[in-house]
């Protein structure tokens, strides 16, 4: 029954992130409050559990007798089914998730994206034609939903921009006082992350439930993979790890990038799983870290050969939907895509950093964040090569380990680790569970229990 406890620990895991997401969004919109070490422990916690959940091959775990007593596991279980009706919940309640803010455009990549899209509806390009004020005015949204730099009228700020500082700078240059350098105004991602929204953009539909759809495409596909007498406990386990549902209807396009790298990562054994890899590195930047630990699964389990050639089609993926924005206009398109580690953005974020940003401690300079990234990168690739055979799965969580220590760790960086490690268990050959067994452990699911075959 191990596969019950490896199931149950992404659960848990997503919980504890559910909770430090709430957590870190108080203490943001209301600098001051406690809670700043609570925010970071949760997030080193929920990783070491999923790190722990991907341990090993999981060869016929769902059979293998676990070591204790069963009522622990029972407990377990039934606390992630609460949690599972908490994920359910905000699912079905997306159409009202109306704050006294409220605004489909819940942050700047959503806005931007939303802009860039319409631009090239316009057979404009986003990268060197984007008014982020008439964008944001077109938007009915403010400045407390864009990227602020360090440098013009911000320059001598510390920590982070208040609101009166963001709204007064704001008004200045929205209004032609002084140029821009204090607002990220171009698309900083590559060409997906707006081509991908054309369709709803097009017809005037909130962008919102095209990231839930992708999400819930996504949960779907992990609970096909997983084994048939499974399922209901791993459908319950990702509804569970409130954090995917939570913070997909609060507003996040990082699904755009989830869902083909769930895909690509559960059956790199196909021929095709380099074009999914591929549309997922031309989406989002932060799918790039998940590339080198994907191309050690896949030489692992196929060879150099087969991994050389599904590099290259997902390069061929990314090159051939950014080409006619790097043809336009190579310097625009380069400047966008460096804009999230060429610009002088604020440290901001949910992991180690949040400590020095919000936690009391004195900031240290970006360089020695960046040579934490770096380290923990290092280490991670060890950790994923010399565990290639023995725990092949762990790179779906070692990728995002580095952005911990990075000088910005936002916490989307982080929200989705438990749907991917959910799939990266869904492939792992656990075995059936026996209907038996599983009914005299009395582990809970809101579904149902394993069908007797």
């Amino acid at each position: 029954m191990r596969a019950l406890s490896r199931i149950a620990a992404v659960a848990v895991a997503g919980t504890a992130l559910y909770f430090a997401g709430i957590v870190n969004s108080i203490i943001l919109t209301h600098p001051g409050r406690g809670g700043v070490g609570v925010v970071v422990f949760a997030i080193a916690v929920a990783m070491t559990l999923l790190l722990l959940a991907l341990a090993g091959t999981g060869r016929d775990d769902a059979v293998t007798p676990m070591p204790g007593r069963s009522w622990f596991l029972r407990g377990v279980w039934g606390f992630v089914c609460v949690m599972a009706l908490v994920g359910f919940g905000w699912l079905v309640d997306m159409p009202r998730q109306h704050s006294l803010d409220w605004t489909p455009y819940h942050n700047d990549a959503i806005a931007l994206n939303e802009c860039a899209a319409r631009l090239v509806l316009q057979d404009r390009d986003p990268y060197t034609d984007l008014d982020v004020f008439a964008c944001y005015g077109a938007l009915g949204i403010g400045p407390d939903r864009t990227t602020p730099l360090s440098r013009g009228a911000f320059a001598a700020v510390a920590i982070y921009p208040t609101d009166d500082q963001l709204d007064q700078v704001w008004d200045q240059r929205a209004n032609g006082i002084g140029s821009n350098d204090e607002f990220v105004w171009r698309p900083s991602y590559p060409a997906l992350s707006f081509l991908a929204l054309l369709p709803m953009v097009a017809l005037g539909w909130d962008t919102n439930y095209l990231y839930v759809a992708c999400l819930l495409v996504a949960m779907a596909l992990v609970v096909a993979r997983s084994p048939r007498t499974l399922r209901p406990f791993v459908l319950t386990a990702l509804l569970g790890a409130s954090s995917l549902a939570a913070f997909t209807v609060g507003g996040s396009s990082d699904l755009l990038y989830a869902l083909p790298l769930v895909i690509a990562w559960m059956y790199r054994e196909r021929k095709w799983a380099g074009v999914s890899l591929g549309i997922a590195l031309a989406t989002k930047q932060i799918a790039w870290f998940f590339a080198p630990f994907w191309i050690i699964a896949v030489f692992t389990e196929r060879g150099w050969r087969a991994a050389a050639r599904q590099l290259a089609i997902a390069a061929g993926v990314f090159t051939a939907t950014n080409l006619p924005f790097i043809v336009h206009d190579a310097h625009g398109w380069v400047a966008g895509i460096v804009t999230p580690v060429m610009e002088p953005m604020f440290a901001r974020g949910a992991g180690l950093v949040f400590l020095f940003t919000n936690g009391g401690l004195p900031l240290l300079p970006v360089f020695a964040y960046s040579a934490l990234e770096a380290i923990a990168g290092i280490i991670c690739l060890v950790i994923a090569w010399r565990t290639r055979r023995s725990s092949p799965e762990l790179g779906a969580v070692l990728a995002i380990v580095p952005l911990f220590f990075a000088w910005r760790s936002l916490f989307s960086y982080f929200f989705l680790l438990p749907l991917f490690a959910m799939a990266a268990i869904a492939r792992m050959p656990l075995g059936q569970l026996a209907f038996e067994r599983a009914r005299k452990l009395g582990v809970l699911t809101i579904f149902a229990a394993p069908s007797r075959s």
